[in-house]
């Protein structure tokens, strides 16, 4: 979108240029113009929503789920994702074994990729985070998610009951 805003205003700085009728009122109008198209025409990022249900005080690990939206239009990757409450944040996702019955779960390794508008669903019995190794912390669990594009995202985790 932003590329349509900047279009609009080489089209009309041709047009204010090839007329002549260049002054202050003029420049004026185009610069509220290209604040207005670029303000309305720009997509903002959608939040990551993540949620856990509390863990007992003596558990090591715990589960993550939600969901992480790509708002981009091209795909990008997790690279990595910290932790202010434990060591290790892995990518999991659990799946029946056609040939035993049983149910597997396992590790994912990053980097993950979302593909243009892609939404990543963190499901129970589906993809979903794990964290290892509780840290002494105290006050609430954030996640910082760094995308290949340069990006990162901290995201306050929820907690849900069940």
């Amino acid at each position: 979108m932003r590329v349509i805003a900047i279009t609009h205003l080489i089209i009309i700085l041709i047009e204010v240029l090839l007329l002549r009728k260049i002054n202050i009122t003029n420049a004026g109008i185009l610069l509220l113009i290209q604040v207005n198209l670029f303000v309305f025409c720009h997509k903002p990022t959608e939040p990551i929503r993540l949620w856990m249900t509390p863990p007992p005080e003596v558990a090591k690990t715990a589960a993550v789920y939600g969901e992480i939206k790509n708002p981009y239009a091209t795909d990008v990757e997790i690279r990595t994702i910290v932790s202010n409450g434990y060591k290790t944040v892995d990518f999991h996702e659990t799946s029946l074994d056609d040939q035993s019955g049983v149910t597997r779960m396992r590790k994912l390794d990053y980097p993950i990729l979302l593909k243009a508008n892609e939404t990543i669903e963190l499901v129970r019995s589906g993809k979903h985070l794990m964290l290892y190794e509780k840290l002494d912390h105290s006050g609430k669990l954030e996640l910082k998610i760094q995308f290949s594009n340069g990006e990162s995202r901290t995201v306050l985790v929820e907690e849900r009951a069940l």
